[in-house]
């Protein structure tokens, strides 16, 4: 099993390949969201956003383009979490399904194209990531933040080769000021 590095540092190593990437178009990433953002979204959602989360926050409020994630999920804004997680509690309500969406799950990236990304699980003291699907209930995906983004930085450096962790085997390249995932 490899060391994972702390979370500060895989955001850090994260943002240094973007910023390394040589093409002008390349999208900025969005500006940190603010302490008073973060309080917002809690108190929007009533859940305070785990310390993970909250990190990722302070890193960038979303991005506005996506895949940054192999499957093509992007980084969602405090707004953006707000919405999504109302929405998705308002469907499991009507469909009467506390299984499709609990109110301790905080989305946190998505695809723009549907229903599908990750979440945290605020509920647990350990905060894993789970992902969920249009066709499938959130499951376990990794075991905290920390790893995921690990192996995200990982990917993106080409230095991935844990097969315990997500992203094993892909590789990242800037496309048209998109990551590309082969």
């Amino acid at each position: 099993m490899s060391t994972i590095e702390p979370l500060d540092h895989s955001i850090e190593r994260i943002t240094q390949w973007i910023r390394s990437q040589s093409q002008v178009d390349i999208p900025p990433l969005n500006t940190p969201a603010s302490e008073a953002d973060i309080t917002s979204l809690g108190q929007a959602i009533g859940l305070e956003p785990p310390p993970p989360l909250a990190t990722l926050l302070r890193f960038s409020n979303g991005l506005d383009w996506y895949r940054l994630f192999p499957a093509g999920e992007g980084l969602m804004s405090c707004a953006r979490i707000e919405r999504i997680y109302t929405r998705n509690l308002e469907i499991a309500r009507q469909n009467e399904d506390p299984n499709w969406w609990r109110t301790e799950w905080i989305p946190f990236a998505e695809r723009y194209e549907g229903h599908e990304g990750f979440l945290i699980d605020a509920g647990n003291p350990t905060h894993p990531i789970l992902k969920y699907t249009e066709a499938d209930y959130p499951r376990p995906y990794a075991p905290s933040m920390a790893r995921l983004l690990h192996a995200l930085a990982a990917a993106l450096h080409g230095t991935q080769n844990d097969p315990e962790l997500p992203f094993a085997g892909r590789s990242a390249s800037m496309v048209d000021g998109l990551i590309d995932w082969s």
